[in-house]
């Protein structure tokens, strides 16, 4: 909640240092305001490097606790099973594709929560400014809730096949290797290029895909936070000139978007 008050403090004090110190000429109002502003931008970021810190905590007890855990999994697992399957993946699982897992474990509580609480203390401190021109700059959100999740949707299947065909990848680099007396002794070569093309081929058009659905999530969120800015340009501006809305509170919903 203080992380939340030192973010929302700066808006207001936008519109203040805009309507009371510069357009009454108050130096005094300035000092003070600009102090209280730079407190606060202050306190904000130290508050965001402590929780990144708490998240990096949480993520690595987490990815040690999991790497434990896969290890003594490992052990118990049958002969036939490192059989089937090279010890180059068995590697890659323990140390390369559980610190994903393990970072968005530390950020998978205290970003969604303190983002939420951000979002509900801007909405507020802007309905308060202006009911009108909040709810219509507010009114993209429901939208972007539902469009985005569809596409990530597909970023996250796309993320699995990605990862399957890596595994592939790895695992044929691993069993050639293993295997390389065999291919030369019998002249292999093409037989054995053309398996592994086939693999490449198959992982670089699942990361082209999984590529423009990640691409496209940014684009609508870029696009909707550029609609929401010229929202407040049009509208605010419009408010501004017939006197409904203070140029210092127009300051402070551009500062909000």
């Amino acid at each position: 909640m203080i992380a939340v008050l030192a973010n929302v403090l700066p808006l207001e004090m936008q519109k203040r240092i805009v309507n009371d110190a510069i357009n009454l000429r108050k130096f005094d109002l300035l000092v003070l305001y600009c102090g209280i502003y730079l407190v606060a931008v202050i306190a904000a970021s130290i508050l965001k490097y402590l929780i990144n810190i708490l998240q990096t905590i949480i993520g690595q007890r987490t990815l040690a606790d999991m790497r434990e855990a896969l290890y003594a999994h490992l052990l118990t697992m049958p002969l036939s099973f490192y059989r089937k399957t090279q010890p180059g993946l068995v590697v890659a699982a323990i140390t390369t594709e559980l610190a994903t897992a393990g970072d968005f474990v530390g950020m998978a509580i205290a970003v969604p929560v303190a983002n939420l609480l951000m979002l509900l203390a801007f909405a507020g401190y802007l309905l308060w400014l202006n009911p009108l021109l909040a709810a219509v700059t507010l009114s993209i959100y429901p939208v972007v809730l539902l469009l985005v999740p569809v596409l990530q949707k597909r970023v996250n299947i796309y993320n699995r096949k990605r990862v399957d065909a890596g595994r592939k990848v790895s695992s044929k680099v691993g069993e050639s290797a293993a295997g390389i007396h065999e291919i030369q002794a019998n002249g292999a070569f093409f037989i054995e290029n053309q398996k592994f093309k086939s693999l490449v081929g198959q992982l670089r058009k699942i990361r082209i895909i999984w590529n423009l659905y990640r691409f496209a999530v940014k684009t609508v969120n870029s696009l909707f936070t550029n609609f929401s800015r010229f929202l407040v340009f049009a509208l605010g501006g419009w408010l501004a000139i017939n006197g409904r809305l203070e140029l210092g509170a127009l300051v402070a919903f551009l500062s909000a978007q």
